[in-house]
């Protein structure tokens, strides 16, 4: 996300509330397999290390 020059706050429209996003990146919540495809898809992070 840095490389993108992302924040939290940029994802919150595609993946729900700013709290749901912060839990996801904090390891709080477990990635489901649709915003697995979306970090995939839209920061081009490889699917094995997503699925691991």
């Amino acid at each position: 996300m840095n490389d993108l020059g992302l924040k939290n706050k940029d994802l919150v429209g595609k993946m729900g509330s700013k709290g749901y996003v912060s839990s996801l990146l904090n390891k709080k919540n477990p990635l489901n397999l649709q915003f697995a495809k979306m970090f995939h898809r839209e920061l081009n992070i490889p699917a094995e290390v997503l699925l691991s």
